[in-house]
């Protein structure tokens, strides 16, 4: 950037000097053109007498002053028929060329006219031409010159304190306080350096302070979020408890843990629906305990609960096939949903469960000897290719039609599907 300043600032100087000396060139020209007569007439005018035809002293002469700057072309004619050229006579049609004649005196045989076409613009190009190189040379030494000067100066009056402040800033430690560097610091710099320097330290150690106000609440920011993000992580892992916990009790009896009616729904239609593309079999017993709300009130809900509770026991114990289903739908009411069985089997099942229910006698009455315990009724229905059900509803309708005939016929028993439901079905 010194550099380039210096190079304008000698070149801003020299294009008014150069200007300046333009213009003088030019009146100096303009002399030059008008001493020409004098100049160069006697001594032509001689050498024309002394030889009329044109000897070497006059093409000499000619040729000197065609080569002064400025003179474009020269043409001499005489009395006697001689004519001497010398330069680009085609030059008379350029801009701003001039033209002077000026007659030889007496001593010439005849007389003699010269023209001379001059223009100052030639004049400047040769100056420029022969000059360039030396005014280049001078300008490059005064830019270098110009620019070690003030480089030497800048870097005496400023740099160096400059240096030194900065080695100064580059040993702050952020544990130290800038005071305490400020009142050990040496003054070795200008007075208006050593003010810069103060109102520095003194605005670094507003910044310091501020920093570690920053930093504290950082630290303390950083902890709130570890503990929000601690506690979004516990809320997110009991949500997602919370929400299988739903999704398990959605689907599922919250006393006995059998699935509920909802979740029978749709294994029924969906092993209805596999029954009749594969055409096989599916039994389904609706099962109901019998008497059970006199059981409750003489025995307490939470008695009647145990009773469910093992019942529920009893059914997934003895349907434990992967395909086997049993559910609660409600109350004292359940049901076993059993692929691949027919009316024959299941029956057979259903007796034995009956049996085993009897056998734990759960105590039916206000004492453990009344009666033979807790029974249950049961309505079986089942499809198959060669009796099939037009849908899952009509199947259970007919299990739940087996179910109100054995309540009917005296409870403690098991009822198939009517011969009447059979003919609905179909």
């Amino acid at each position: 950037m010194i550099v380039l300043i210096s190079a304008l600032l000698v070149v801003g100087t020299d294009a008014v000097l150069l200007q300046h000396q333009s213009r003088l060139r030019g009146e100096a020209f303009e002399a030059e053109l008008l001493a020409l007569p004098q100049t160069y007439g006697e001594a032509l005018a001689g050498s024309l007498s002394a030889d009329p035809s044109g000897s070497d002293s006059t093409r000499q002469l000619l040729k000197k002053l065609q080569s002064r700057p400025g003179i474009l072309a020269l043409e001499l004619k005489t009395g006697s028929g001689l004519a001497l050229a010398s330069g680009d006579p085609a030059a008379r049609a350029q801009a701003d060329v001039r033209q002077i004649d000026f007659e030889l005196g007496p001593p010439a045989s005849g007389g003699a006219l010269l023209q001379v076409l001059a223009q100052e613009q030639a004049m400047q190009h040769a100056f420029w031409r022969d000059a360039w190189p030396a005014i280049l040379l001078r300008d490059l030494v005064l830019v270098l010159l110009l620019s070690l000067s003030v480089i030497v100066v800048l870097d005496r009056m400023m740099l160096r304190p400059l240096r030194r402040l900065a080695d100064r800033a580059d040993a702050l430690d952020s544990s130290q306080s800038p005071l305490d560097l400020l009142s050990s610091a040496p003054g070795v710099q200008s007075s208006e350096l050593s003010r810069v320097a103060r109102s520095l330290m003194r605005a670094h150690h507003g910044v310091w302070l501020r920093w570690q106000d920053e930093q504290q609440q950082v630290q303390q920011l950083q902890q709130q979020v570890q503990s929000q993000a601690a506690q979004l992580q516990a809320a997110a892992l009991s949500l997602e408890q919370k929400n299988r916990e739903l999704g398990s009790l959605s689907r599922s009896d919250s006393l006995t843990g059998l699935a509920n009616r909802r979740e029978f729904d749709e294994a029924l239609r969906r092993e209805f629906k596999r029954a009749q593309r594969q055409r096989g079999q599916l039994a389904l017993a609706v099962l109901d305990l019998d008497h059970f709300k006199r059981y409750n009130e003489l025995h307490g809900a939470a008695v009647g609960d145990q009773a469910l509770q093992r019942f529920a026991q009893l059914l997934s114990e003895r349907f434990k096939r992967d395909t086997d289903f049993v559910a609660r739908l409600g109350g004292e009411e359940f049901v076993a949903l059993l692929p691949g069985f027919g009316l024959d089997v299941t029956q057979e099942l259903m007796e034995q469960l009956r049996e085993e229910l009897r056998a734990l006698r759960l105590p039916h009455g206000s004492s453990a000897d009344e009666g033979p315990g807790l029974t249950v009724s049961i309505g079986l229905a089942a499809y198959s290719p060669a009796h099939p059900y037009l849908s899952p509803q009509s199947l259970m309708q007919a299990a739940d039609e087996a179910l109100y005939i054995a309540k009917h016929a005296g409870r403690d028993r098991l009822s198939l599907a009517s011969s009447s439901s059979l003919a609905e079905r179909a």
